[in-house]
């Protein structure tokens, strides 16, 4: 397997594989079809219009594409430093349980150290169990557990 920064010519490859980011549900009181039209739009445009405060990685062997991860620069609430994002991370259904997701962690946390970044941050669906399994084994901790509620 190799990591490497994703090009223009992945673009179909990848935007081909969001619809599995809401496979394990999506926020309450969002529209699933409105969240997919937003990931699209989002990941597209960092494929497009190349940045050095956001990337998208992708893992590939002979076989094709294995997967991604988004990852993004933002800034820490409390000491309002930089650290690092990850805004989404999926892999191929084809290639589940090969460790493609953490390899992809880990080069999202290779891009953030790289930037001198001293943390890492992501979200979780609560339902989503073996993403968080896989955040666990690495180390990562819950820190928040956010509340909405519809305003009408």
């Amino acid at each position: 397997m190799h990591i490497r920064p994703a090009s223009t010519a992945d673009r179909d490859a990848i935007l081909a594989l969001v619809p599995r980011l809401a496979e394990h549900g999506t926020p309450p009181g969002r529209d699933r079809e409105r969240i997919s039209a937003v990931d699209t739009e989002t990941i597209a445009a960092v494929i497009d219009l190349r940045s050095p405060e956001v990337e998208v990685l992708v893992a590939e062997d002979g076989d094709g594409l294995l997967g991604f991860v988004h990852v993004r620069t933002v800034t820490d609430y409390y000491t309002q430093a930089p650290i690092g994002h990850v805004s989404d991370l999926v892999v191929a259904e084809k290639t589940e349980g090969r460790g493609v997701g953490r390899a992809l962690i880990e080069a999202a946390q290779s891009w953030a150290r790289d930037r001198g970044y001293r943390m890492m941050q992501l979200y979780v669906l609560p339902e989503n169990t073996g993403a968080r399994a896989l955040y666990e084994r690495m180390g990562y901790r819950g820190e928040w557990i956010k509340y909405v509620t519809p305003l009408s």
